[in-house]
């Protein structure tokens, strides 16, 4: 029996040296596996930083342009643009050519009751001739007696002619007046009928492309808010990317800690003393822990990578998604070649235009009216003359009753005469009575249509208006083009940042070499693990407890406290109920601090797959001719955290 035990423990030394002999072949390749490709994560953390400052600025580009089209610059500008709309409807709607034209109509007929009136005066001249010749014939037939009469009929032609030369005047100046007023009239038709269609049209385009600029700068509001909205999430998913960028430091670390046991399993089987199964018990532990140790920080490597790619890939779609909307904020694009604002700004000049047109019609009435006016006072003079006339033919006609008298019975009828001449002063003072009336009827109507035509010249206002207008599509239009500043920006922007994400996420690549070569470092191990296989039975009882307690408390991250416990359990030393104590204490404390957390994100998860399987047998014994220990149920999932993350 002493002899089968030296022989075994002499071939347990042989497979420690073999071993020994095998692992520091082994070691330099797991060393390489993370720093051979630093270069290659420092360019790939270059890259992803470089990514995410342009989203910053795709970001507060978005969040500019949604201040700016929705409640603020954009918003007030189109409100002033219709402040300015209303003005100038106001302002045109404040010309009174109704009035005017209702004026001019009493004025029409004021001067035909002019005409009629100045009718009158024809009969009057020709009864005078009538006199005239009357006289004549009674003065012959009295001879001697009757030749102061033919003075009087030579005044009674006389005052004939005057009173017909003075209606012809009146007339004249009553035909000038009629086609003064005739053509002020249809230029105030003309007016009415422009301004219906100004206000009916022009001011209706107006409106509606207002209106319709508005529902546009609404509908983009929309578009806007929701792309701010799209590159915030953008912002914070390039945030989770740079922080998951740390996951080759993990690795690195993990292949580290695995590179230090081994290292220090390398020194110990070459310093060896005389406890080979001790020893050897150690080494089969730590090469049966060191395998998953890989294997976990492959699925980790490898799970994070893949992570990194699909978050990237799902920015790129969520950036393609927002060039889309992005391309529709255009709020003055051009329709037809002609935008929005080139249209309003058009409308505007043809207000404009015909407010001047209307206001160089009002200047012309009102000219018109002044014209008017002088016509008035021309005819009232000639007026005034005939009343003068009619003072003079009763002073006639007193003298002819005088001489009719003086001639006794003879001159009876030259008394009839008389008496019908002095008549025809009374009807001639009466008759320019009423002219009289009709001409200041007709100059009150035109002083009011001269104060209206005054009060309805917007012309220095116009100026005013269009300056007004100017100004304020002058800062729409700056507003427009600083918006297409920043579309053509962020549409840039965003094709560059789906072409950057494209090419950086197809290059990524060496997470498929990295996981090979962990892979193929777990075989390796695992293999020289399995030369141990034969001695199970003595090393099983050789274990040491303390040593691996020492390992497990250098772990530094607790993925791999958990793999540990994993694969090991509490195997350790013996109690009296069959259980193992790894730590000698069963109130033992991982961490000196009772609220210590072991992720500081609540939603890690160890492994991308919850079904993960650290072997691939099921069945696989991790000590060979010992009974392992009923298997603890799997405690629940939230017990490690709610969904927790590494990454």
């Amino acid at each position: 029996m002493p002899h089968e035990k030296a022989h075994l423990l002499q071939e347990l030394g042989s497979v420690m040296e073999e071993c020994a002999s095998s692992l520091p072949i082994l070691l330099p390749r797991l060393a390489g596996v993370i720093k051979d490709r630093e270069e290659e994560f420092l360019g790939l953390g270059s890259t992803i930083f470089g990514i995410n400052s342009k989203a910053n600025t795709f970001s507060a580009t978005a969040s500019a342009m949604a201040s700016s089209v929705g409640e603020g610059a954009l918003h007030a500008a189109i409100g002033e643009l219709q402040t300015r709309a209303d003005e100038a409807k106001a302002v045109f709607s404040s010309v009174s050519s109704t009035e005017q034209l209702q004026g001019m109509s009493e004025v029409l007929g004021l001067i035909r009751s002019l005409d009629q009136a100045m009718a009158q005066f024809f009969n009057m001249v020709q009864t005078l001739k009538v006199l005239e010749i009357t006289t004549r014939i009674e003065s012959a037939r009295l001879g001697s007696a009757g030749a102061g009469f033919t003075t009087l009929a030579d005044d009674v032609r006389a005052l004939g002619t005057i009173i017909d030369e003075h209606t012809e005047k009146i007339r004249e100046h009553s035909n000038r007046l009629m086609n003064q007023v005739t053509t002020a009239s249809e230029r105030s038709k003309m007016q009415i009928a422009s301004q219906k269609r100004i206000v009916e049209d022009m001011f209706t385009e107006l409106f509606a492309g207002i209106s319709e600029l508005e529902s546009m700068r609404t509908h983009s509001a929309g578009l806007v808010q929701d792309l701010a909205h799209g590159s915030r999430q953008v912002t914070e998913s390039m945030g989770q990317v740079i922080a998951s960028v740390q996951f080759h430091d993990i690795t690195r670390q993990q292949v580290e800690h695995v590179e230090e046991i081994l290292e220090q399993a390398v020194r110990e089987i070459s310093t060896r003393g005389e406890d080979d199964a001790g020893l050897g018990a150690w080494v089969r532990d730590v090469l049966t822990l060191q395998a998953p140790q890989l294997r976990q920080a492959q699925e980790m490597f490898s799970g994070a990578v893949e992570e990194l790619i699909g978050n990237l890939i799902s920015i790129g779609h969520g950036i393609e998604d927002l060039h889309g909307k992005i391309t529709a904020v255009a709020y003055a694009d051009r329709k037809g070649g002609v935008s929005i604002l080139d249209a309003i700004r058009h409308h505007i000049g043809d207000v404009t235009n015909a407010m001047r047109t209307t206001s160089g019609d009002i200047s012309e009435t009102s000219k018109t009216m002044s014209h008017m006016a002088e016509t008035i006072s021309t005819v009232s003079t000639f007026v005034h003359g005939i009343e003068d006339i009619g003072a003079e033919i009763e002073l006639i006609a007193l003298n002819a009753r005088v001489k009719a008298a003086h001639t006794g019975d003879q001159g009876r009828t030259l008394g009839v005469i008389a008496m019908e001449i002095q008549n025809l002063s009374v009807d001639a003072r009466a008759r320019t009575g009423t002219v009289a009336e009709i001409l200041n009827r007709i100059s009150s109507v035109a002083e009011r249509l001269s104060t209206l035509a005054r009060d309805s010249d917007v012309s220095e206002m116009v100026g005013g208006i269009q300056g007004r207008f100017e100004t304020v599509l002058d800062h729409l239009a700056g507003l427009d083009a600083e918006l297409g500043t920043n579309v053509a920006h962020l549409s840039e922007l965003s094709t560059g940042l789906v072409s950057q994400i494209n090419a950086l996420t197809s290059s990524i690549h060496f997470h498929d070499l990295v996981s090979g070569q962990l892979l193929n470092l777990e075989k390796e191990i695992t293999v020289l693990k399995d030369t141990f296989a034969p001695f199970s039975a003595e090393l099983d009882t050789a274990r040491q407890p303390e040593k691996l307690r020492e390992q497990l408390s250098r772990y530094t991250m607790d993925s791999e406290r958990l793999v540990h416990l994993s694969v090991l359990g509490h195997h350790g030393d013996a109690h009296d109920n069959g259980e193992v104590d790894l730590f000698g204490d069963n109130d033992v404390e991982l961490f000196g601090d009772d609220d210590v957390e072991l992720f500081t994100n609540d939603n890690v998860e160890l492994f991308d797959d919850d079904n993960v399987e650290l072997f691939a047998d099921a069945n696989v014994e991790l000590f060979d001719g010992q009974p392992s220990a009923p298997k603890k149920k799997a405690e629940p999932e939230e017990d490690l955290g709610d969904n927790v993350e590494l990454f």
